[in-house]
């Protein structure tokens, strides 16, 4: 069965396909890591370049295509929904702004954990007595004095955040704003769910894990707050303020 996609949608998996299948192919013929260059890192990493900022949206886990296949789900199905419904030209604007809203928040929790730790206000790894070579982090021991607060300014300075969620989870709230009583199924759960009630459960849950932090978990939990808020405020703001170009 043939899906027709909307015009921003179908760009924006094309994009995250694309980028997915050359940074696979680049890496296996050691020419150059674009996940390095394109996911998003802490700005006094020594790693961020400004283009991160909107190129992190279109880069998954190269390591893993689940991370590219469940996003890119969540972006046809709920996606052309609501790009039928605000155009194209709203649609973008809730997308990217959600993704940038999302971005910021994911720093934002990255400083004030930084500072909660080392009392100091972004730093660079100089400033923690750190050096990054490769994948490997060395510590002078002048303020990191024990593995577990290595471990977790490593995670930060030399981690980087890369995906379509924060943006989707932007798409995703202002969906549940609009239509809360239309059902949602979650992928492989063949079961209704009303969009009021499932959507605000993944919220908690991310709120849940992003301040337990389990081990192994490595998502970005932060960064779909900061989507879900902005998105939210985005479609709040148009329903209020901008009914003549609104539904």
């Amino acid at each position: 069965m043939r899906i027709n996609l909307t015009p921003a949608v179908k760009q924006i998996l094309i994009a995250c396909i694309v980028l997915f299948i050359g940074t696979k192919l680049l890496q296996m013929r050691g020419i150059v890591d674009l996940e390095f260059l394109l996911a998003a890192h802490y700005p006094k990493s020594g790693f961020f370049q400004p283009w991160q900022i909107i190129t992190h949206m279109f880069m998954h886990d190269s390591t893993n295509i689940g991370h590219l296949v469940f996003n890119m789900f969540g972006l046809v199905s709920i996606g052309m929904i609501m790009e039928d419904f605000l155009g194209t030209k709203k649609f973008v604007q809730l997308y990217f702004i959600s993704g940038l809203g999302a971005l910021a928040i994911h720093f934002l929790v990255q400083i004030f954990q930084l500072h909660y730790q080392f009392e100091l206000w972004l730093p660079s790894p100089a400033d923690l007595g750190l050096r990054i070579e490769g994948n490997t982090i060395y510590s002078n021991e002048s303020i990191i004095k024990t593995q577990e607060a290595l471990a977790s300014a490593g995670s930060i300075i030399a981690g980087s955040v890369e995906g379509a969620s924060g943006a989707l989870y932007g798409v995703v709230v202002a969906y549940a704003f609009l239509f809360p009583n239309r059902t949602l199924m979650i992928m492989f759960i063949p079961y209704p769910i009303k969009a009021k009630y499932l959507i605000p459960g993944f919220l908690i849950l991310d709120l849940v894990l992003g301040f337990t932090n389990p081990k192994g978990d490595n998502v970005a939990h932060f960064a779909h707050i900061g989507g879900a808020i902005f998105g939210f405020l985005l479609v709040w703001y148009w329903r209020k303020f901008d009914r003549k170009n609104f539904y």
